[in-house]
């Protein structure tokens, strides 16, 4: 699959890149005998995450399933995707991961759950020629420099080719993960702190300079950044936390109240009285913390009740202004025109 059809698993669409490509083709070579694959020894999902990864989105899909929040969109999203994404229903948790040490696009994506091995290695097939073989265990599938991989009984491996065999390095203990990281762990613990259960979405980013200067160009911030963390909890209510880790604790001050003050104003703006937006604009907040900004954000049930009455009343509003009017009878133009 390539890089830019993954894009969009940060979306909301991180099921998709396990399907590979939707063009007919044929196979080029049969399978060969089946091997057997490694004990069920993978544990955490976090465990397959290679090292070399600075950026690192996670997804409970199985909770975001059965949210109140997203199970509406979720299954707007598998009835659209048709049969491409009809594979992907049982996926219970995945990982997307960028490495570009290895490449500039490289990037890993991990999944778990009930694996439905005959349609992801269908829907892999379609997008062309395949190579089959087997890497530590694991049987791999090959086409160009694209690779799906399953793994133990339950996990499944797509991505480029380099990065699902580090992959699967980690795996099995040949080589570090990602998770021993101090950029990470630092995240993950601080994000994690008085929450015993795990996100139902989490995001963690270890900026390069490249990633510094696009931010600054599209919105004015983020020269300083060095790390960025955040995770969202979804119960009756929605919140998410972030930190962001910059060099110094001046710094992390003049971004919070730059930040701050950003907010202020996007609060007096009438649209987001409109759209109902105040209290959940009110419930952000920035606090400098030593060398790291932290940020909070609550949304209610009832406040996302009141956000999706006005939206909808909003579209519809739109819709009627976009509808063509209806023509005048054929006799009131006659009459307008006269004898």
């Amino acid at each position: 699959m390539r890089a830019a059809e993954r894009g969009g698993l940060l979306r909301m669409a991180l099921w998709a890149a396990l399907a590979g490509g939707c063009a007919e083709a044929t196979v080029a070579v049969p399978p060969p005998t089946p091997v057997p694959t490694v004990p069920d020894q993978m544990g955490d999902l976090w465990g397959m995450v290679p090292a070399e990864a600075d950026l690192v989105l996670f997804a409970d899909l199985a909770k975001l399933r059965e949210s109140a929040w997203t199970r509406a969109s979720f299954a707007k999203a598998l009835g659209e995707g048709g049969d491409r994404l009809a594979e992907m229903r049982g996926m219970d948790r995945v990982i997307f991961a960028k490495l570009p040490l290895l490449r500039e696009d490289a990037s890993v994506l991990v999944g778990q759950g009930r694996v439905d091995r005959q349609a992801i290695r269908s829907g892999f097939e379609r997008g062309g020629p395949v190579r089959f073989s087997t890497y530590r265990g694991a049987e791999l599938l090959e086409r160009g420099d694209e690779a799906l991989a399953f793994v133990a009984s339950q996990a499944v491996l797509s991505g480029f080719d380099l990065a699902v065999r580090a992959a699967i390095d980690c795996n099995v203990g040949s080589a570090p993960g990602v998770e021993a990281e101090s950029w990470l762990r630092h995240l993950r613990g601080e994000l994690g702190r008085g929450r015993p259960a795990p996100p139902v979405a989490a995001l963690y980013v270890r900026l390069q300079p490249a990633t510094r200067e696009e931010l600054m160009r599209e919105m004015g911030e983020g020269g300083t950044l060095e790390a960025v963390g955040a995770r969202i909890d979804l119960a009756a209510d929605l919140d998410a936390h972030a930190i962001g880790v910059v060099r110094s604790e001046l710094e992390a001050r003049d971004l919070a109240g730059r930040l701050g003050e950003r907010m202020r104003d996007a609060r007096a703006r009438p649209i987001v009285a409109a759209f109902g937006l105040t209290r959940v604009m009110e419930s952000l907040r920035f606090a400098p913390q030593e060398s790291e900004v932290r940020a909070s954000l609550h949304v209610s049930q009832e406040d996302r009740q009141e956000i999706a009455e006005r939206m909808a009343l909003v579209a519809d509003m739109l819709a009627k202004m976009k509808r063509p009017q209806d023509p005048a009878p054929h006799g009131d133009e006659k009459g307008r025109r006269g004898p």
